[in-house]
C-alpha cells in the first residue's frame, strides 16, 4: 500500500539515493522513531530527539508507532514527516533549543531507494543535507 501525502512539497531541497532496498530503508526509519542522543554542545548538554510520522489516508500524518510492521504494510512509496528536536539540559530545567521539521519521501527503485527531502518552514538550524547524513548513518 502506498502511503503518500497529497500536499507533499513540489519544491524539493535534496534528492538522493540510498544503496539499500526499500524495505531496509523503511526498517531504518522505523528504528529512528522516538530515539534520542545526548551530546556535549558549546552551551552544555544537548538532547537530540527524532519523532517520525507517516502519511495516512493522503491527508494527514500519524505517529509511526501506530503502524506496526511498517515494512510489510507499505509498498512503492512512503511519505514521512520527520521532526528533529534539540533540548538543552540544565540542572534546573530543560530548555527547547530548536526544532527542524522535514518532509521525506522514499521511493522503491529495486536495489536502491530514492529519497526526496523538503524542509518545512525556515525554523531551525539544520538543512536537508543534515537529514541525509542522519538517514545514511541509521541505515549503515
Amino acid at each position: 500500500m502506498r502511503r503518500i501525502y497529497h500536499r507533499f512539497p513540489q519544491s524539493i531541497d535534496l534528492d538522493f539515493e540510498l544503496s539499500r532496498p526499500f524495505r531496509d530503508v523503511l526498517s531504518c526509519i522505523a528504528q529512528m522513531h522516538n530515539t534520542h542522543t545526548t551530546r556535549q554542545g558549546p552551551e552544555g548538554l544537548v538532547k537530540e530527539r527524532a519523532l517520525i510520522q507517516i502519511a495516512d489516508e493522503r491527508t494527514q500524518f500519524v505517529d509511526l508507532g501506530a503502524l506496526p510492521l511498517l515494512s510489510e504494510k507499505v509498498t512503492e512509496v512512503a511519505d514521512f514527516r520527520v521532526a528533529l528536536q534539540r533540548t538543552l539540559l540544565t540542572p534546573n530545567a530543560r530548555l527547547p533549543v530548536a526544532e527542524n521539521v522535514f518532509f521525506l519521501r522514499v521511493v522503491d527503485k529495486g536495489p536502491v531507494t530514492e529519497c526526496f527531502v523538503a524542509k518545512e518552514g525556515r525554523h531551525g538550524d539544520m538543512d536537508a543535507m543534515d537529514l541525509r547524513r542522519i538517514l545514511k548513518g541509521a541505515c549503515e
